[in-house]
């Protein structure tokens, strides 16, 4: 099919299709491009994609690679996210027992310095830069 083609009649487009399947199947990551068809069969890729059985062919190939995922490559997926979800739980919960015992210190520490709770809930002051920003709006 290396001269050019007057139509595209259902004979051609039958056999253009099993030729999108053979380009598939010997290209490395199982993709067609139009330039290889255009290349094999000698009509132009504006023929080719105008013809609706060529272009959805065209489609589902190409298409079809890209979603393929085997159970193997998708449990393995799962296992690693499973995996790193764990690692960051027992990462978290470390950080909270660090922070539970800097709390009961803290706490412990305050109750000898004699500070009421009123006294540790108050308000951090603001610095002397916010106070100078605020007398100068005024």
């Amino acid at each position: 099919m290396k001269k050019k083609q007057a139509r595209l009649n259902p004979n051609l487009e039958k056999e253009i299709c099993s030729q999108i399947l053979l380009l598939a199947s010997r290209s490395k990551n199982g993709k067609v491009t139009w330039a290889k068809l255009e290349e094999m069969t000698g009509f132009s890729r504006q023929a080719l994609s105008s013809n609706p059985v060529i272009a959805s062919e065209y489609r589902e190939v190409n298409g079809t690679q890209k979603t393929v995922v085997t159970a193997e490559k998708c449990l393995e997926e799962l296992e690693s996210k499973l995996a790193k979800s764990e690692s960051e739980c027992k990462r978290l919960r470390a950080t909270l027992r660090e922070y539970d015992s800097k709390y009961h210190r803290w706490l412990y520490n305050a109750t000898n310095a004699n500070l009421s709770i009123d006294e540790l809930n108050a308000p951090v002051p603001e610095s002397l830069k916010t106070i100078g920003r605020k007398k100068g709006r005024k």
